[in-house]
């Protein structure tokens, strides 16, 4: 009998086992599928402009060098390197020793050339006087002869104290600029580590006076960009390191020659200068690497729409227009231009207007 009773017990776990199994692992009903919702998108009225992306550089665009005016040393300096100057004001003295010692020299030679005319003048009117008292012919002919070339000689004279006289007067000239003064203003650089006794050569550089108020943005650009460019579009620029900055600028020269290096390799496409002018900011500096937004095109109170709502899979391109209670109607679209992620609606479509992507 017991026996009996452990077999049925055996059986009763295994079936409640069996069961438990079935229900835990048996296949769940697929859960109904949810329509997600249709993406809708707004037609607006707003500004659009098409624009050209562009790299480059930074520069100042008044530099004006100083160079000596002479070879000498320089005496004094009135500024210090990194200085702001302003037009007029004196940078440096040159000495003036040498030069002087130069002209005191020509200018005693000149004196004593001015003597040796006079007195071969009066040595030619003496030999006039006394050309007729001559015993002979041949002793008048000989004192004739002798005074003619005194006189030749003496014009000559004459024209060499020409030559000393505008010599002495270009040397005066030159060290009436021994006082160098700014032709700018900006900031002065020095060319290198100076001194006041730095000797210098005539025409050599000393430094640079740079109007950092003034600067332009250097880029280049393609050919096809190249004609879609010209003077006076507005410019949104940033520097590269430094998004966050926002400048502004002026295109004001696109060059209508290619880049050199481009008319050596026919199978690179041309490239062209364009020379973009900077509005004075303080925050601008020289040199550095800029990036901006050339407005080639402005559209005031332009109809627009998602460029992701417009389907172009039939002949003419067409919206799905929401007419309500999950409506939608099938209409043609003249497109425009294109800026952005938005696409200009010419006709078919209204500002308020809903359209959907299913």
């Amino acid at each position: 009998m017991k026996k009996w009773i452990g077999i049925i017990i055996t059986i009763v776990l295994m079936a409640g086992a069996g069961y438990w199994a079935y229900e835990k692992y048996k296949p769940q009903p697929e859960a109904p599928m949810e329509v997600p919702p249709p993406i809708t998108f707004d037609v607006t009225q707003e500004t659009m402009t098409q624009t050209i992306l562009v790299k480059g550089k930074s520069v100042y665009t008044e530099q004006a060098d100083v160079f000596a005016p002479y070879a000498s040393s320089i005496k004094q300096w009135h500024v210090k390197n990194g200085d702001q100057v302003k037009k007029g004001e004196i940078l440096f003295t040159l000495d003036t020793s040498a030069l002087q010692t130069e002209l005191d020299q020509m200018q005693s030679d000149l004196d004593k050339a001015k003597l040796d005319v006079e007195m071969n003048q009066i040595s030619i009117d003496q030999a006039g006087m006394t050309e007729t008292l001559g015993v002979t012919e041949e002793e008048r002919k000989k004192a004739f002869a002798d005074r003619e070339s005194k006189r030749l000689a003496n014009e000559l004279s004459q024209k060499a104290l020409v030559l000393k006289e505008k010599e002495i007067r270009k040397k005066q000239d030159v060290m009436s600029k021994a006082v160098v003064y700014a032709a700018s203003s900006g900031v002065f650089q020095m060319n290198e580590g100076d001194s006041k006794t730095r000797a210098v050569t005539e025409g050599q550089l000393i430094g640079t006076i740079t109007n950092t108020g003034k600067m332009k943005f250097l880029t280049i650009v393609g050919e096809e960009e190249m004609f879609r460019l010209k003077a006076g579009m507005p410019v949104q620029v940033r520097m590269s390191a430094q998004k966050d900055l926002k400048f502004t600028g002026t295109v004001s020269k696109v060059s209508k020659f290619a880049r050199k290096s481009s008319d050596t390799d026919l199978k690179q496409a041309s490239q062209f200068d364009v020379v973009i002018d900077l509005k004075p900011d303080a925050r601008m500096y020289g040199g550095v690497s800029l990036e901006g937004d050339i407005e080639t095109m402005r559209k005031d109170k332009v109809t627009a729409v998602s460029s992701l709502a417009i389907m172009r899979d039939q002949p003419e391109p067409y919206v799905l227009l929401d007419k309500g209670n999950g409506q939608t109607e099938q209409v043609n679209v003249k497109t425009g231009i294109e800026s952005g992620d938005k696409t200009e609606i010419v006709s078919g479509l209204k500002p308020g207007d809903v359209v959907v992507i299913p």
